[in-house]
Order: structure tokens, then sequence, then C-alpha cells
């Protein structure tokens, strides 16, 4: 019972801690992104209608990647080229892609979704208890925890991650500092 509970948290929480990090870099690099439900509602509904089209999660994981992707390029065009408010571009966005995911996803309601095919670690799956928990998900979970360290890295390790949270911390002396501010 307890074991069942934890995978349907570990489920659902997976693409929260995907969207969460990628709100983590932004608002590090001091963007102010409340669009970010609105990126992962169109990711959502481009990846489920890729998927029952073409019968395979791989492709549904790329259309979400481009879906949610296309609305962050949009924020980014509307935020930092033409300057609109940070605060009003991300509401707006949350709500067309609220809109937009309702219109495209209606002929989708009430089909089956197709599931990634767990990837089960020989061994360490058989632990009791926490085995099935964390050694037998799919490659999505794996994919979030390999981003966690590595997102890690990149903003605590790397040069670049230092330069983005100066931009971040205050982008006036960061640039004063010879940081090119609207590249990084």
């Amino acid at each position: 019972m307890f074991e069942a509970i934890l995978l349907t948290v570990i489920t659902a929480a997976t693409p929260l801690v995907i969207a969460a990090l990628g709100e983590l870099v932004t608002e590090r690099a001091g963007v102010l992104n409340l669009g970010v439900e609105g990126m992962m509602i169109m990711g959502a509904v481009c990846a489920f209608a890729a998927t029952q089209m073409t019968g395979s999660p791989y492709i549904g994981i790329v259309a979400g990647i481009v879906g949610g992707g296309l609305f962050s390029l949009l924020f980014g065009f509307l935020t930092l080229t033409l300057v609109a408010n940070q605060v009003a571009t991300g509401l707006a966005l949350t709500i067309l892609g609220l809109g937009i995911s309702g219109q495209l996803g209606e002929s989708f309601v009430g089909q089956p979704g197709i599931k990634l095919q767990p990837i089960v670690i020989p061994l360490l799956s058989d632990i009791p208890f926490f085995g099935r928990v964390l050694f037998a998900q799919d490659l999505t979970f794996y994919l979030s925890i390999a981003l966690v360290i590595g997102i890690n890295w990149f903003l605590f390790k790397s040069r670049r991650g230092l330069k983005l949270r100066a931009i971040g911390d205050n982008h006036g002396s960061a640039h004063a500092l010879g940081i090119n501010v609207i590249r990084t």
C-alpha cells in the first residue's frame, strides 16, 4: 500500500521537478517567469497528442520539449527583446497556454495514455520496500535525477553558472565587471 503511494508520488512529481529546475535557472538569472504553468501545460498537451498520434512515448517527450520550449522562447522574446513586463507576460502566457491546450487537447479526451516502460536495475530493484520505488522507474525519473545533479553542478561549480548567478543577484554589478548581461 505505502509502496504504491510512493510510486504515484514519484510519477506525479517527476515533471514538476523538471519544470522547477527550469524555473530555478530562470530565477537565478534574475528573471521572474510566472508562465511556467502555461509552458508545462503546452508541453503536456503536445506530448500527449504526439504520443497518441504516433504510438511512441519517446516522440511524445520530444514533442513536449518542443511545445514547452516554443512557449519559453515566446516569453524570452517578449520580455528580453520587446522589454515587456515579466509579470504580465508570464501570467498572460499561463492563461494562453491553458486556453490553447484546452482546444488542442479536446479531441484526445478519454483516450488512454501510453506509458513508458520502466527501466529495472537488477539487484537494486530487489531491495525490500524502496527497491521497486527507486530502481524500477521510467526514463524520465532517471533523467530528472541527472538534471538535478547537472544543474547543481552548472550553477555552483561552473564559470558560466557563476556568471548567471552574478547577473541574477545584481545585473548592474555584473555588467560593470564586463559580463555580457544580455548574452549570458
